[in-house]
């Protein structure tokens, strides 16, 4: 975790034009809202809230990078998709328990892998049930793979072979 603070203590917040910025706004005040009342139901449920000291613009709408540690399943900041710069840490004592943690909830956008192994990643990524799986990244996309989710994060997919099948009517 102190790593992971570490890293996070010189995340870039401003204009998400300027290519320096790690950080951008939220796109809407209801947006926001709804990230504020989840890290606040966090912390009523009883996980603990890290975020660095960092300025935030005066304009638009800004939640400051946050980590919540002491999280299990059933609290609502792991159950429900915040989008926002949140980060919810679960613990798991077997790839085959992170790997039933991970399936256990109605959302499915992205999924992120990291190890060492080339072997444990393949064989994670196929027990996994989200529309992305990334392996030692994260948010990398090529425009050639088709992009979706599973369950409520979405259903069918976008970009790619796959995401053109949709609008083409086959000739016979």
């Amino acid at each position: 975790m102190e790593k992971l603070r570490n890293r996070i203590n010189l995340i870039r917040i401003g204009n998400p034009m300027d290519k320096n910025t790690d950080l951008g706004a939220i796109n809407s005040a209801a947006q926001l809202g709804r990230i504020k009342d989840l890290a606040d139901a966090g912390d009523i449920e009883g996980a603990m809230r890290w975020s660095p000291n960092c300025n935030l613009p005066s304009k638009g709408f800004w939640y400051p990078p946050t980590i919540f540690t002491g999280v299990s399943q059933s609290h609502r900041i792991a159950r429900e998709e915040i989008f926002g710069p949140v980060l919810s840490v679960l613990t798991f004592r077997t790839p085959q328990e992170a790997i039933d943690k991970a399936n256990n909830t109605p959302y499915g956008l992205s999924a992120g892998i990291w190890t060492e192994k080339g072997s444990k990643i393949l064989w994670t990524a196929k027990r996994l049930r989200a529309g992305v799986i990334w392996a030692n990244t994260f948010n990398k996309f090529d425009p050639a793979s088709p992009f979706g989710g599973y369950k409520e994060s979405g259903w069918g997919r976008e970009g790619g072979r796959h995401g053109l099948s949709g609008y083409l009517k086959g000739q016979y």
